[in-house]
């Protein structure tokens, strides 16, 4: 069982998409929460992806402008511990500790809609022994979108992740690391 050794904090980090069809990635390095010596890990224990508007360096809250309006685009986005290339991976993988789709409908029926398609994106506390651990030493964000990107705009993913310093018996430890080497296979 994880034994929480810090109260929960946030790790934020962020990919720009602004070439259709053509995948971004950005590093989480968690080598400085992560020690095998000590058995330390990360439990995190939500994910949440956000989506803006990027016109000129400067932050918007609309994604009206990005791409054509009258047609229909999406952006998919996900947040993996094993390193599998810049693109997005099956939904099977082990590797996946969250993901969501952003759709914008097109015109006329208009609309934008976000899912969270992986089974909770919110794993719950380290008490409950329902948190996400791992013992990599980097998390990666990998998104993608099929907009046109005609619009001034370019789009922004940002990752939030909940998460808390843990340490973990030896036998929990061995077991996380040899999950994750056994998805790199």
């Amino acid at each position: 069982m994880a034994k929480a050794k810090t109260g929960a904090f946030y790790l934020t980090e962020q990919v720009i998409l602004d070439v259709s069809n053509v995948a971004a990635q950005a590093n989480f390095s968690l080598s400085t929460y992560i020690d095998v010596a000590s058995k330390q890990g990360l439990a995190i224990e939500s994910v949440d992806f956000m989506f803006q508007g990027v016109n000129g360096g400067s932050y918007t809250q609309s994604l009206e402008s990005i791409g054509t309006n009258a047609l229909p685009w999406s952006i998919g986005v996900q947040l993996v511990d094993v390193q599998r290339g810049v693109g997005i991976i099956s939904d099977g993988d082990r590797a996946l500790v969250g993901s969501g789709t952003l759709i914008h409908q097109g015109d006329p029926t208009g609309g934008v809609s976000h899912e969270s398609n992986l089974y909770p994106d919110n794993y719950g506390p380290v008490a409950t022994e329902e948190a996400r651990l791992v013992v990599n030493s980097d998390l990666f964000l990998n998104s993608i979108s099929n907009s046109d990107f005609s619009g001034s705009d370019n789009l922004a993913v940002t990752c939030r992740i909940k998460c808390r310093i843990v340490t973990l018996s030896e036998r929990d430890f061995m077991a996380i690391a040899i999950t994750s080497s056994a998805a790199d296979n």
